[in-house]
């Protein structure tokens, strides 16, 4: 987030905005072995997320045909002061001499305070700029920011990212989506292609009652500035079969963010889009505690985002 935010959003929101969930550095190199040297601010890992997706890293290759290609890091990794990966014996099956584009996504959950790439002497590295083409920016909770990712490739936003070839803002904050004006002011500054609003589970319970009168405030100031298509999230849950109550919460939440939908379309705002919970279809396999999302889940949402991505963007 610019740093024109700072003071005028919540600490919460500014603090999150720090951490490198859905940033990547893309570079080329024919080198076989790629190393890669930084430290982060804040712990390493959580009780429900591994080291490896709260400050690790995760490196993605394209060959000279297109094809996307993971490079595992294997066990050369350390997590020390300063955190090292090395991604060695890799294999240039397109040709060693074209080498390959490669994409290194940042920690999800972590703050990045200086980072080194370096390959041997002999072989190339040269960075590659960052695309022009309009952004999805995804405005979120935990869950778009990462959590419970084991490594940062497998958050839904990279995957979307990565299958689509769209460039993906990730402006999620955990526990801090919460649809404040503050912050749709700062997002309708981006020149977006589509706008994807998923806070739900940071509204469920009490804090329902706040979906619809927040939604119909900040829509509009999105509206003032841009054009783009509008995606709408409801909130996705598998743990339905064991408590009512969170049905109870997850379905009131629904419903606020859908009543708010119709009432906008009413009013004549123009492309604006539905992604349902049972489009989402999560199964009882896909979480970790219950709220986030392991990979299994990450992918199902990757999928059903790109569905309806393919929808508003055929």
């Amino acid at each position: 987030m610019t740093p024109r935010a700072e003071g005028k959003v919540r600490s919460a929101v500014w603090s999150l905005s720090r951490q490198s969930a859905g940033l990547s550095v893309c570079f080329h190199t024919n080198a076989p072995s790629v190393k890669v040297r930084y430290q982060v601010r804040n712990g390493l890992n959580m009780f429900h997320m591994p080291t490896t997706g709260v400050s690790g890293i995760d490196l993605y290759a394209t060959d000279a045909n297109g094809q996307l290609r993971w490079c595992a890091s294997k066990f050369n990794l350390s997590y020390k002061d300063t955190i090292n990966y090395e991604f060695k014996d890799l294999t240039y099956f397109t040709g060693e001499d074209a080498g390959y584009d490669f994409e290194l996504f940042l920690p999800l959950y972590n703050e990045v305070k200086w980072m080194e790439i370096g390959v041997a002497e002999d072989y190339e590295l040269r960075f590659i700029p960052a695309s022009e083409e309009k952004p999805v920016v995804v405005y979120g909770t935990s869950i778009a920011q990462g959590a419970c990712a084991s490594r940062p490739g497998m958050a839904w936003t990279n995957i979307v990212h990565r299958e689509s070839g769209f460039p993906v803002i990730n402006l999620a904050f955990s526990g801090n989506g919460l649809l404040e004006e503050e912050v749709f002011g700062f997002l309708s500054e981006i020149d977006a292609k589509l706008f994807v609003i998923d806070c739900l589970p940071n509204l469920s319970t009490e804090r329902s009652e706040l979906i619809y009168d927040r939604l119909l405030k900040g829509i509009p100031i999105l509206r003032k500035k841009s054009s783009a298509p509008i995606l709408f999230v409801e909130h996705n849950y598998a743990n339905g079969t064991s408590s009512q109550q969170s049905v109870d919460w997850y379905t009131h939440s629904n419903q606020e963010q859908l009543r708010a939908y119709k009432a906008l379309r009413e009013q004549g705002v123009k492309d604006l889009f539905y992604l349902s919970h049972e489009e989402l279809n999560f199964t009882q396999d896909t979480m970790v505690e219950g709220i986030h999302p392991n990979d299994l889940g990450m992918r199902q949402y990757a999928d059903a985002y790109l569905r309806k991505i393919h929808e508003i963007f055929p």
